[in-house]
């Protein structure tokens, strides 16, 4: 395998992404029952950087060419989240019925709010307000005259890429264990709008998932709901534990998602997938997907959430290297 190193050359900058998410509520019976759910107040994102070429905002504030502070930090309003299923981001599944022993039989496409102020992931049920997921829409750039960027997923060697934490609470499997981030790109033209279809990248879980959840067919590992039925979830994914330090973070499919900061350098291998490849002055649009999967082992009856006041803070690091 061929190792190249990124170096550095005054040009590394580190971005990160944090979401918030505080639980409410409690699990009764299945994943899918309307009040096990998390609710996201506020999103604060941060981005640090510690050279001259990338910076971030999101999408709606545009790049800040010129303002390189403000380009550091936003803010997103939140929403309250309930357990879903997908296998592409595009369509998404909730409970439709469930047998008197807690398994689910059946499921439905909800039907999401549109219009103009419509939020991604809003959908109504008896009136009552739910969303599938929670999703971020970011622009990552570089600044004036500096080149372009490749941006990865950064391993720094303590903890994973992305990582899931708790405040104000020692916090519950069911929210910890079964959340899924997803990340995808998009272009932009050149009035700074999204161009063309979202290419998803990767999802991470905090935990390998290895067990069967609570679906009437029952799938030991990663799965999902497709076309009304549970499969083998076919995205590339990764996980944060178990595992074992200095390994790459690895896919399914043998792809690692990670470079590993070395000093002032980046390495990568020819096996290492970058989130998005040449990003110059106009940028490219980064989404994060944040979702409770229904379909995992860890989210069922039993991890009540009822009295949990925790936080639930979703950290994305990535790695900008000049090319």
């Amino acid at each position: 395998m061929t190792v190249k190193k990124l170096k550095k050359q005054m040009a590394a900058s580190l971005l990160s992404v944090c979401v918030s998410l505080v639980a409410l509520g409690s699990s009764t019976y299945a994943w899918y029952v309307a009040n096990n759910s998390v609710a996201m107040k506020t999103s604060t994102i941060s981005a640090k950087t510690n050279g001259f070429i990338l910076q971030i905002a999101t999408l709606e504030e545009g790049a800040q060419h010129g303002g390189e502070q403000k380009s550091l930090e936003a803010m997103t309003t939140g929403a309250t989240l309930s357990p879903a299923s997908t296998d592409n981001l595009t369509d998404w599944y909730v409970c439709q019925a469930w047998d008197s022993q807690g398994y689910v039989t059946s499921y439905v496409e909800p039907s999401f709010e549109t219009g103009a102020d419509a939020v991604p992931g809003h959908y109504k049920i008896a009136g009552k307000d739910y969303h599938a997921f929670v999703k971020s829409d970011y622009l990552v750039y570089t600044i004036t005259a500096t080149g372009t960027a490749d941006v990865y997923l950064e391993d720094d060697g303590t903890e994973p890429p992305i990582v899931v934490t708790t405040r104000g609470g020692d916090g519950v499997t069911a929210v910890t264990d079964s959340l899924r981030v997803a990340i995808t790109t998009q272009a932009v033209d050149s009035n700074g709008d999204p161009e063309g279809e979202e290419t998803l990248k990767v999802v991470f879980s905090p935990k390998n998932e290895t067990g069967k959840g609570n679906d009437i067919t029952g799938i030991d590992g990663w799965t999902s709901i497709s076309g009304d039925a549970l499969v083998e979830s076919t995205y590339p994914h990764i996980y944060g534990l178990p595992h074992t330090a200095g390994d790459p973070y690895v896919d399914q499919n043998g792809k690692n998602w990670t470079v590993v900061r070395n000093g002032d350098n980046f390495t990568a291998t020819s096996n290492t997938m970058p989130i998005a490849t040449n990003v110059g002055y106009d940028g490219v649009i980064i989404h994060v997907y944040v979702w409770m999967e229904g379909t995992d082992a860890d989210c069922v009856n039993g991890q009540s959430v009822e009295e949990d006041d925790s936080v639930y803070d979703v950290t994305v690091k990535f790695a900008g290297v000049a090319n």
